[in-house]
């Protein structure tokens, strides 16, 4: 009889060892590494999605014209390029979200086996208590040990027996919640894997429309390459003289600037032997100047210009477009005509096609140094931000004048719709007399 109790006792331990091993293990689940990368690629599908909406509304624009323009070809470019981004956007989400359907079904499957080892564990127990449900029988089982030390730990089972089936019970519940949470999700998760294979349907049969409208143009615009070359030639002409206008009114504001800067600089060195304020004011414009001289500046010599052009410099590659939405249909430096063989075209900026009536801000705070109408009797608007300098040309109308302080995004005026429909802006950024790249400028 005490041999058969001692048993009992070394099974009840290890089945009491085990449901509290079983009790304390945790399954750790990946999916929130999934979730994270993918709400990065639905912002980055959302963003793709309306630069797309807007080069729809670009293109329609001059649908009605019947007219096709290498600016209508570059739209169509980068709308194609733009799509492609879409689709293996869209491809990369289906991947993650194939891989989380994955570890969802894997998790469950691991629900599924706990929940079937805890039932068995939990059934074994009720038998267990069903066998032993006198408190004789209890009692005889503890007075039935070799020794006090194990009399106390058969007391200490019991004791902590009714608790763990208790715990069980409430194991049981919320792994069986856990698993209807994982079963929900597992069909949420089927849902958008089959809107994303919808999209990208959708996106691979508009991709397939773009590649024959573009080649459509292609060869629209080949077929009237003579009048291209002839209107081409036109154009550049009028864009030489509009350059070279900008380019005289930048000089003429650098050398303006200098001579003020100069004349600060001889009121400074006569004043410098002065009242305590004044020789503090002295020492912030010496700072400037030393400030300048590192930075490689010409007129922003004053505390106030220094840290304007600081600032500026400081939002490289943050500046926000001059107009809310716009397409580059023609690149910074000198690059081939890609309708046009042999001819080449020399930008100091870039030109942007946007929609008709389009407001066009200013993309820093500073001050109007010029308005000017241009040799094809559009408008343009040069900013002075300190150092540097943005242009706006092919403005229809201005709202600002000169000497005005403007500041970011502040209208400035409206951009030009020629008779073909066609809305499009020159943008040009000046550090001094010298012309910079303004797409790595603006923000992406």
């Amino acid at each position: 009889m005490r041999n058969r109790n001692y048993n009992k006792s070394i099974i009840l331990r290890k089945t009491l060892k085990y449901v509290i091993i079983l009790f304390v293990s945790v399954i750790m689940y990946p999916n929130s590494a999934f979730s994270q990368d993918r709400n990065k690629l639905e912002k980055e599908k959302i963003k793709l999605e309306k630069e797309i909406a807007s080069m729809n509304k670009i293109l329609n624009e001059t649908k009605k014209t019947k007219k096709m323009s290498t600016s209508e070809l570059r739209v169509l470019e980068k709308k194609i390029a733009q799509r492609k981004k879409l689709i293996k956007n869209i491809n990369s989400q289906m991947g993650m979200l194939n891989n989380e359907i994955k570890s969802t079904q894997q998790s469950i499957g691991e629900l599924c086996k706990e929940i079937a080892v805890l039932k068995e564990s939990y059934a074994q127990m009720l038998r267990y208590a069903q066998k032993n449900k006198t408190n004789t029988d209890k009692l005889l089982f503890i007075f039935s040990s070799k020794d006090y030390k194990e009399a106390y730990q058969r007391y200490i089972f019991f004791r902590q027996f009714g608790d763990l089936q208790k715990d069980k019970l409430a194991q049981i519940q919320s792994k069986t919640n856990e698993l209807s949470k994982r079963t929900n999700e597992l069909e949420l998760k089927r849902n958008n894997q089959e809107k994303l294979l919808q999209q990208e349907l959708k996106n691979s049969n508009a991709l397939d429309k773009e590649k024959k409208e573009k080649q459509k143009t292609v060869n629209q615009l080949q077929k009237k390459e003579k009048q291209l070359a002839k209107n081409l030639k036109t154009k550049q002409q009028q864009v030489k003289k509009l350059q070279q206008q900008i380019d005289n009114a930048i000089a003429a504001e650098v050398r303006k600037q200098q001579e003020l800067a100069a004349k600060k600089k001889k009121q400074m060195e006569a004043t410098s032997k002065s009242s305590t304020a004044n020789q503090k004011e002295v020492a912030a414009n010496k700072a400037a100047i030393e400030t300048a001289k590192k930075k490689n500046y010409t007129i922003a010599t004053t505390p106030e210009e220094v840290a304007l052009s600081s600032s500026f410099e400081a939002n490289k590659g943050k500046l926000p477009w001059p107009t809310s939405q716009g397409v580059i249909v023609s690149q910074y430096g000198v690059h081939k005509h890609p309708e046009v063989k042999g001819a080449v075209i020399e930008n100091k900026g870039i030109d942007v096609r946007t929609t008709k009536g389009s407001a066009v801000r200013s993309i820093f705070k500073g001050e109007v140094s010029r308005i000017a109408k241009g040799p094809n009797g559009l408008l343009v608007v040069i900013i002075r931000h300190g150092e540097y300098m943005s242009v706006y040309a092919n403005l229809k109308s201005v709202s600002v004048k000169n000497g005005q302080k403007v500041d970011t995004k502040q209208t400035i005026g409206i951009v030009s719709t020629n008779e073909d429909g066609i809305s499009e802006y020159k943008f040009q950024i000046f550090k001094g007399t010298h012309h910079l790249n303004p797409s790595i400028w603006l923000s992406k």
